[in-house]
C-alpha cells in the first residue's frame, strides 16, 4: 500500500518565484515509526491483508523481490500435516497463527489466505514459518506454494505413507520446481511420516536434487511435531550458522509443550488444523475420516454428515454443536430450500443453504458422490467465508468413493 505524504523535509526546489517541494512516497504510516517491513496491512485479529491487481501468486513473489525475507516453508505431499504442525509449533511457542489475505484490488474479494507463525528465536529475532497449505482454488493454491518454496530460506516436505512405486511420481512435481528459472531457495529437508516413505526415498534423494545445486536432506522418520520440529530447527541453527558465524544469527529453541504434554502424534496422510483433534488414523470409517477433515478445514467449529431423508448422523466432528441438531436442522433447512423453489416455480433441488449472522454461519450442501447424503458446517466468517470453504469441500467430496461407504 503506498500513500503520498505531504510537504518534504527536504529544501524546496525553486523555480521562478515558486517553491516547489518534492513529494516523497511511503509504503504506510507505519513507516514513520520505524517498524519492520511486512506484506499487506495488519486488520487486526492476528490477520493481514494485501490488495492485488494482479494474480496472487505474482503479487506475493514482487512482495519476497522487495523486503527479502528469510523464513521457512512447510509442505505437504500426500500428507496433511503442515498445517498441524504449525498450529503445534504455535501453540508450544505461545505465539498466535496468524493469516494474510490477499484480496482483489476494488472488488475485496479474497483470492487466497496463508497461514503462517512467527516464532521467537535468540536475539530478539523472529524466524517466520508459512504453510503450504493455503485456502484458495487448486491453480492459485498450486503457483502461491511454489513461489513459497521458491524463495524459502529453508523449505521442509513432509511426506505421506506412500508405497515405494508412487513415490517417484509424487516427488516428480518437486523436481520440476527445483529447475524453474525463478527458484531461489537452497537447503530442502525432506522429511516422511512413515517408514515406508523413509525406506522408498532412500534411493531418490541424491537424483532429486541432482544438477540443481540445492542441499537436499532426507530426515528420519517423524510422527510427532516436536520430533519434526526438533529436525527443523536443528537444520535451521545449521544455516543460520552458516550465515553469521558470529553467532548473531535468529537461533531457535526446541519449546517444551505447554503443562508438559507431548504434542499429540502427527497424521501420516490427512492431517488437522489443530492438536485438539483427533488423528485421523484412529477412525475406522471414511466418513468418519470425512467429518473430522470437515472438521480441520480453518475456521469450521463443527461438523456434520447426515441422511437427508432421516435425519440420521452418519458422522460427527468438534464440539460447537450436537451432531443430531446438525443432523436435524441440515434436513430441514435443505427441505424448506426445497420448498421455496417449488413456490417460487424455480426448478431443480436445493443443493446448499447458507444462514449468515452472529459470530457463526452456517453451511448445507449435500454430496455429489453420495446421494442421499450432506454435510452441515458450523464456521466462523471473521476466520474464513463460504467462498473460501467451498472448494475444499468440492475437493473432499470428490475424494470420496463413488459406492456407498456406509
Amino acid at each position: 500500500m503506498t500513500t503520498l505524504s505531504g510537504p518534504s523535509s527536504r529544501p524546496p526546489v525553486h523555480d521562478g518565484d515558486e517553491d516547489h517541494y518534492e513529494t516523497q512516497i511511503q509504503r504506510s504510516v507505519r513507516d514513520y515509526l520505524d517498524e519492520p517491513a511486512d506484506i499487506g496491512r495488519p486488520v487486526g485479529n492476528n490477520t493481514r491483508e494485501l490488495f492485488v491487481s494482479c494474480e496472487p501468486a505474482e503479487a506475493l513473489q514482487q512482495q519476497f523481490e522487495f523486503l527479502r525475507p528469510s523464513y521457512i516453508v512447510l509442505h505437504d505431499i500426500a500428507s496433511r500435516g503442515a498445517r498441524r504442525m504449525l498450529h503445534a509449533v504455535a501453540a508450544a511457542a505461545g505465539r498466535p497463527v496468524e493469516r494474510l489475505n490477499i484480496r482483489r484490488q476494488s472488488y475485496g474479494t479474497t483470492l487466497a489466505a496463508i497461514d503462517h507463525v512467527d516464532c521467537p528465536a535468540r536475539h530478539g529475532h523472529r524466524v517466520r514459518i508459512y504453510s503450504t497449505d493455503i485456502d484458495a482454488d487448486s491453480p492459485k493454491r498450486s503457483a502461491l506454494a511454489r513461489v513459497l518454496l521458491s524463495q524459502a530460506a529453508l523449505a521442509v516436505v513432509l511426506v505421506g505413507d506412500l508405497p515405494q512405486h508412487a513415490i517417484g511420481d509424487a516427488l516428480q512435481p518437486l523436481r520440476e520446481m527445483l529447475f524453474h528459472p525463478g527458484w531461489q531457495c537452497r537447503h530442502l529437508q525432506l522429511m516422511p511420516l512413515s517408514n515406508g516413505s523413509h525406506a522408498a526415498m532412500n534411493g531418490l534423494i541424491q537424483a532429486l536434487g541432482l544438477g540443481s545445486g540445492l542441499d537436499c536432506r532426507l530426515a528420519a522418520p517423524v510422527t510427532r511435531p516436536a520430533e519434526a520440529w526438533a529436525m527443523v530447527s536443528a537444520r535451521w541453527n545449521e544455516i543460520e550458522h552458516l550465515r553469521r558465524p558470529d553467532g548473531q544469527g535468529a537461533l531457535l529453541a526446541p519449546f517444551a509443550p505447554a503443562g508438559g504434554e507431548a504434542m499429540q502424534p502427527m497424521p501420516p496422510t490427512s492431517g488437522t488444523a489443530g492438536g485438539e483433534r483427533a488423528p485421523l488414523a484412529a477412525q475406522s470409517t471414511p466418513m468418519e475420516r470425512f467429518a473430522l477433515e470437515l472438521h480441520a478445514l480453518n475456521g469450521v467449529q463443527a461438523a456434520c454428515v447426515f441422511d437427508i431423508a432421516t435425519s440420521r448422523v452418519i458422522a460427527h466432528a468438534g464440539a460447537a454443536a450436537r451432531g443430531a441438531d446438525l443432523a436435524r436442522r441440515g434436513s430441514l433447512l435443505l427441505a424448506a430450500g426445497n420448498s421455496t423453489r417449488r413456490q417460487l416455480q424455480i426448478p431443480g433441488q436445493a443443493d446448499e443453504v447458507l444462514v449468515m449472522g452472529g459470530t457463526d454461519a452456517l453451511g448445507v450442501r449435500t454430496l455429489v458422490s453420495q446421494p442421499g447424503l450432506a454435510m452441515h458446517l458450523v464456521y466462523r466468517p471473521t476466520q474464513t467465508s463460504w467462498m473460501q470453504l467451498r472448494p475444499r469441500l468440492m475437493a473432499l467430496d470428490a475424494a470420496l468413493p463413488r459406492t456407498p461407504v456406509l
